[in-house]
């Protein structure tokens, strides 16, 4: 909660006055569970791209529904058009990797332009100097999060097959020397670290990275076992790791002034919430269909072509609103939710139970498949851009 408050307040300043405008009735909207709000989305979460450089251990990707694997620059803008100006953030980090994206410059000044936030997410291989350079000048990113799940060369490159640890830090402090010396405030740095069993150990020494290359926050998510593998990985089994871990990262954060984002234990009776998705965030694809938050892996909701505001307030949208706090929602998933349940619950780690769960009976036609990530890579760097 806290968070949330200091977030939007660094923001109300900063945002196009229309945008908190929206954010006002958004709020009230929400609180009241309105199921056919006035107001728009204020997180807008766009996927540039399926393809990626790099096939990361818990990676699963998903189809689109009409197999476009690239968002057209002339869907993009018309996004923009229509949301932008009241958005407060707008996130580039689903999908792929978004440094791929050919017109990513564009896309951002969009952003800037619009004077909503932008994050963008990558694996940082990509940073090379002449993405460092164009950020720096347009000052058109900026929250840059770098995924980064080992503070040693083996970790991150067993983890995230096909990373080079050394060009990785070399590219963000490249990054950071510029930004220094132009005496710029974007792109603020930041890790997000997949913590599981076997690299846990190693979220103080992020802190140390962090420090030592310009970066000023670390945030922690739990592994969400998706894929082939072992659930062993998960910290769900060794509590005990997590929370050793959690406490010397907590020590060494204070001890460097960098902040830490650490996730409840698990089994310390975290009991989750209300869920306020359905009001405040959307996802748009590549193909513009759209999802209604991050856990909606395989179930889309309607088309941004099809009119954005019919689907905003359309039907589907109406019964997730009414019922996503309900014990029967409309999307079955919402009832082992973390964000309802909290972490105590193995269901929060394991993406792989209660698969039927991740549909709405009735929109089959909405619904794509899982891929592994080396098929979604051939099946999106073998389109045209």
């Amino acid at each position: 909660m806290f968070k949330r408050v200091r977030d939007f307040f660094y923001i109300l300043p900063k945002a196009n006055p229309r945008a908190n405008i929206n954010a006002f009735f958004n709020y009230v909207e929400g609180l009241l569970a309105r199921p056919t709000p006035i107001s728009l989305p204020l997180g807008l979460d766009l996927v540039l791209t399926k393809a990626c450089n790099l096939r990361c251990l818990f990676c699963v990707s998903y189809g689109s529904l009409t197999g476009e694997r690239w968002m057209s620059f002339e869907l993009y803008e018309r996004i923009a058009a229509r949301l932008f100006w009241v958005a407060h953030d707008v996130f580039v980090c689903s999908g792929g990797e978004p440094l791929l994206y050919p017109r990513l410059q564009d896309a951002m000044r969009l952003v800037r332009d619009n004077r909503a936030r932008s994050t963008v997410t990558t694996n940082g291989m990509l940073l090379r100097s002449e993405v460092a350079s164009w950020m720096i000048e347009d000052q058109s990113v900026h929250e840059l999060c770098i995924s980064f799940d080992g503070a040693r060369k083996h970790t991150l490159e067993r983890i995230r097959r096909g990373a080079d640890y050394n060009a990785i830090l070399s590219n963000i402090g490249r990054l950071n020397r510029l930004k220094m010396s132009q005496g710029v405030e974007y792109p603020r740095m930041w890790f997000r670290f997949v913590a599981m069993r076997t690299n846990v150990e190693e979220l103080p020494a992020m802190i140390e990275l962090c420090a030592r290359y310009g970066l000023y926050k670390v945030v922690v998510k739990y592994l969400n076992v998706s894929n082939e593998m072992d659930f062993e990985e998960s910290l769900f089994r060794h509590p005990e790791s997590a929370a050793e871990a959690f406490e010397r990262t907590r020590h060494k954060a204070d001890e460097l002034g960098i902040e830490v984002e650490l996730p409840p234990l698990p089994g310390a009776n975290d009991s989750g919430g209300k869920c306020r998705y359905p009001w405040t965030f959307c996802q748009i694809d590549t193909d513009g269909s759209i999802r209604f938050c991050y856990h909606s892996w395989r179930q889309r909701i309607g088309f941004f072509n099809d009119d954005f505001a019919a689907v905003w307030r359309g039907e589907h949208y109406h019964e997730l609103r009414r019922t996503v706090n309900s014990a029967s929602p409309y999307y079955p998933y919402c009832r082992y939710c973390v964000v309802r349940r909290g972490y105590d619950y193995e269901s929060a780690h394991h993406q792989r139970l209660h698969a039927d769960a991740y549909v709405i009976p009735g929109l089959e036609h909405l619904q794509t498949p899982f891929n592994l990530r080396a098929e979604e890579n051939r099946c999106a760097l073998g389109q045209s851009r």
